[in-house]
């Protein structure tokens, strides 16, 4: 992948025009910034094209509610082709159920690593990369905030944290089909060093 890419420019568009619509009260700025972070990440570890245009749409269709979904779907299609709509779909996580409401955090959790245990490499990229992402701005947010906030912006306790990223890098060790393992080592460490951060902020308070 070379410098610069259209693709990447028009997927940066399309996601503040879809994306961007409904930044939370709390954290609007790093809300707007995650898919850009997320490619940056991607691209980093030598992502191809079709994997860091699928991050950034990825986003806009997994904020988007269930009501809207399928018609965000066919722009995507349409304008981006459907491997990546089909890549950007099998990275999202399963947050509605079929009345639209979002689901509990745990039920929703476990669907998903059951669904990481088959997805396709480039899905996996994505998912590694966002909870690398999220990994980072997490601990910054408790480094300059405090654990109290964090509680303001994060679904999970400590210890669902704790179970979620032992759950999830158990399920990705296995995948000895997955080019991109190299982004464990990353996501081990970074998740085990927040662990340790919110359980001494917790402790502390």
């Amino acid at each position: 992948m070379h410098g610069y890419s259209d693709r990447v420019s028009h997927a940066f568009a399309f996601s503040a025009k879809y994306y961007g619509a409904r930044p939370p009260a709390t954290s609007p700025m790093a809300y707007l910034a995650h898919p850009a972070n997320v490619a940056v990440i991607l691209a980093r570890y030598g992502a191809d094209e079709v994997t860091v245009v699928a991050s950034i749409l990825h986003h806009a269709l997994e904020e988007a509610a269930a009501a809207q979904r399928t018609e965000l779907e066919h722009k995507v299609r349409e304008k981006f082709g459907p491997v990546v709509l089909g890549v950007a779909l099998d990275a999202l996580e399963p947050r509605y159920d079929g009345r639209g409401l979002e689901r509990p955090w745990r039920a929703c959790k476990h669907e998903f690593l059951a669904h990481l245990a088959e997805a396709e490499p480039r899905a996996l990229d994505i998912c590694v990369a966002e909870e690398i992402q999220g990994c980072g701005n997490t601990a910054t947010s408790l480094r300059r905030l405090g654990a109290e906030y964090v509680r303001t912006v994060s679904r999970a306790t400590s210890e669902q944290t704790v179970w979620w990223y032992r759950s999830m890098l158990e399920v990705l060790d296995a995948r000895s089909d997955w080019p991109g393992r190299i982004m464990l080592a990353e996501l081990r460490t970074m998740s085990a060093q927040l662990v340790r951060n919110l359980r001494t902020r917790e402790e502390g308070s």
